[in-house]
């Protein structure tokens, strides 16, 4: 665990809000969905962030950004993203990731 929880009400506490948010990210090996998270959000009077997570087929991303990033946590890149790029995401299944279910 990136945290360690120390005993007493607030470990058990946060031990609950820990495993709450990692079990979100847990879902069925045959969705071919794309599971998508992000990261600090922009969020100030003129833009709002919605859908922060969830699932999705495909996702289109449009910056609004000067010098901007997107980073890539799985493969540890970032690439540029500047004002007016659109960055498209999808899967097919020749892409996706093969899981296993382990029963107990």
């Amino acid at each position: 665990a990136v945290v360690s929880t120390q005993s007493g009400h607030y470990g058990r506490e946060l031990r609950q809000v820990m495993d709450s948010f990692n079990d979100d990210f847990m879902f069925d090996p045959s969705d071919r969905r794309i599971k998508y998270v992000t990261r600090e959000p922009l969020q100030n009077n003129v833009f709002r962030a919605i859908n922060t997570h969830g699932f999705a087929r495909d996702i289109s991303v449009r910056s609004l950004c000067w010098n901007g990033k997107i980073i890539m946590d799985g493969i540890q890149r970032k690439f540029n993203f500047d004002d007016g790029v659109i960055a498209k995401f999808s899967i097919t299944d020749e892409d996706s990731i093969n899981a296993i279910n382990f029963v107990d």
